[in-house]
């Protein structure tokens, strides 16, 4: 299975090549479906690259996607109904519908954008591709830009009021796609469902922009390394111990940094595309990472330890000044509830926690061991 980032760099390639392709992308769901928003295949004349769940309802994209392509048409919308495709092994026990996109890239007038896609993914940079989707499929060629977390709002497929350019950069940052709705007053609102009355937006961001930044190069950190590359992060390891931190070990690290832990990531940009996990060798170089980490405002920051350690811990940074509210972004002790024993399991359960956080944003804090009522000291009862 081709994730984003890859369909990105095969894109750019076929279209050097001087082919054309159909691009399917899952803008919308209802219901359980197979693949999420954001899910896409790269059709060309000689097959498919990616999936958007397999079975009957991918093969009927794949169908329309081969007659754009014959017809040179510019794009046009599918709906995949599984509601009724309860017997359909190849897409489990899925009962819901998804609509996907379907548009034609040429080498001519797309090669650009492609290749701007396929050097954010080769750097790990933060990048959206925004889609107009027309009302009624209009039938038009696709009006499509790409933004950046920084961008003014110039070239944007749509003409928008400077809060709605702040609302694109917060989704560009968070590497969440979105379907966007464009009212009649310029301004934008999430929706569910496809409209036949008002343009729409789909904002694509790349998800390998976001960071996996690991304190600590020990078992733990090996698992959580290997896992998070998987799941497409740009993953950052950081260790104080060159015997530890290297390529040998962390051959599929983006970047390994050997210095103290706190000028480490203090070097570091630490905004919502970061993910900081602190598993160190100890408790002490733990609580490091955790001070200077809760310096800047990464989209995610835990710590490994027991229920008492991560008490003790964080009631020492509180009585140093620090804002509850800060303290409140703290996942700690890390990871769900999963009974994780080897350091493997641990790196599930984390990731899960992580994966959790990315898509849905839940902060469930009944399962975690350590709740922020119990900051203030509490009488010692063992």
């Amino acid at each position: 299975m081709a994730s984003p980032d890859k369909i990105w760099l095969e894109a750019e390639r076929t279209l050097k090549q001087g082919k054309p392709f159909a691009l399917a992308t899952v803008v919308n769901v209802r219901g359980s479906t197979p693949r999420e928003i954001g899910a896409k295949m790269l059709v060309r004349e000689d097959g498919q690259i990616g999936t958007i769940g397999g079975g009957c309802g991918e093969a009927e994209v794949y169908r329309k996607a081969q007659l754009l392509l014959e017809e040179n048409a510019p794009s046009r919308m599918a709906e995949v109904d599984l509601t009724g495709d309860f017997e359909q092994q190849e897409i489990g026990t899925c009962g819901g519908i998804m609509d996907v996109y379907i548009d034609l890239w040429s080498p001519a007038r797309d090669l650009a954008v492609a290749r701007e896609m396929a050097e954010a993914v080769r750097g790990s940079q933060p990048l959206a591709l925004l889609t107009l989707i027309e009302p009624g499929d209009s039938g038009r060629g696709p009006a499509r830009a790409i933004m950046r977390p920084d961008a003014a709002g110039a070239g944007l497929p749509v003409e928008l009021p400077p809060k709605a350019i702040g609302q694109l950069a917060e989704i560009v940052t968070s590497a969440v796609p979105a379907l966007m709705e464009v009212d009649a007053h310029g301004e934008l609102r999430s929706t569910t469902h496809l409209s036949d009355k008002a343009p729409q937006l789909f904002v694509d961001p790349l998800p390998g922009a976001q960071r996996l930044i690991i304190i600590g190069a020990g078992h733990v950190g090996q698992a959580l390394a290997e896992l998070g590359a998987m799941l497409g992060f740009h993953v950052v390891v950081i260790d104080d111990r060159a015997q530890f931190a290297n390529r040998e070990r962390f051959p599929n690290a983006a970047e390994i940094i050997v210095r103290p832990f706190d000028k480490a990531i203090d070097s570091l940009k630490l905004d919502r595309s970061a993910y900081v996990v602190a598993v160190t060798r100890g408790h002490a170089f733990d609580e490091i990472a955790l001070r200077t980490a809760l310096k800047q405002k990464p989209g995610y920051v835990g710590m490994i330890g027991s229920k008492r350690r991560v008490r003790a811990t964080l009631d020492r940074i509180e009585a140093d000044g620090v804002d509850r509210a800060v303290l409140e972004r703290v996942h700690a002790p890390i990871g769900l509830d999963i009974g994780a024993e080897t350091p493997e399991e641990i790196a599930v359960s984390i990731m899960a926690e992580i994966i959790r956080e990315r898509r849905l944003g839940v902060r469930d804090r009944t399962s975690m061991g350590v709740k922020l009522g119990r900051l203030k000291p509490a009488p010692v009862a063992n």
